[in-house]
């Protein structure tokens, strides 16, 4: 009995886990969408989720964060660090990006209502925006990481990973920043693969 209760405990924490964190990200939007984001507060969206605050800061690091959720582009790395070993980085890359379409998120409601809200205050909300410039820069060294480990080589001394995050972070930036993410990333890659055969 001991055995399955040692089991069974872990999955049941991660599900308790997964409630709190959609309570406090269903609070989150329906008070951004009823009343403006720059006017809800971490108080408010505890007091809606019926959480304590110190368990806000558990489960997102700011009032920002849920505009963009825990799990921004990890399907993608997800998918980069098991692309087939012989692949360049490239095609590897390319390898995730066509395994997930592309998304920096799941395709679920709560993803649009968060991705819409995110367009409209992206370009007219200070702290949306510098909190979309960290998220984009630890994306880009999230994607130097596994470059490095793909190929078994220290970024410090070797240029190619950090190239390709650099690549990849630029992508990722237009296509939240300044396109409001219009397409997806698979289609910014296209388009930077359709420049690079037109170049020489």
């Amino acid at each position: 009995m001991q055995g399955k209760d040692t089991v069974a405990e872990p999955g049941m924490r991660d599900r308790k886990k997964a409630r709190t964190r959609d309570s406090i990200r269903s609070a989150a939007l329906d008070l951004f969408e009823e009343q403006g984001f720059e006017r809800t507060t971490v108080n408010e969206i505890c007091h809606r989720a019926d959480i304590a605050h110190r368990t806000f800061f558990r489960y997102y690091p700011a009032k920002e964060a849920l505009l963009f959720g825990w799990d921004f582009g990890q399907a993608i790395f997800d998918a980069f660090a098991a692309a087939p070993a012989e692949l360049p980085l490239w095609a590897a890359l390319d390898h995730a990006l066509t395994v997930t379409g592309g998304r920096l998120e799941e395709p679920v409601e709560h993803t649009e209502r968060r991705r819409r809200l995110r367009r409209d205050l992206v370009s007219v909300q200070g702290s949306v925006r510098d909190y979309a410039v960290v998220v984009i820069d630890a994306f880009a060294e999230r994607t130097v990481t596994i470059a490095a480990e793909r190929l078994g080589v220290d970024p410090a001394t070797d240029l190619r990973p950090s190239a390709l995050g650099a690549l990849f972070g630029g992508m990722v930036r237009r296509h939240v920043l300044i396109a409001t993410e219009t397409g997806t990333v698979a289609d910014w890659v296209r388009a930077y693969r359709d420049v690079l055969d037109t170049a020489g």
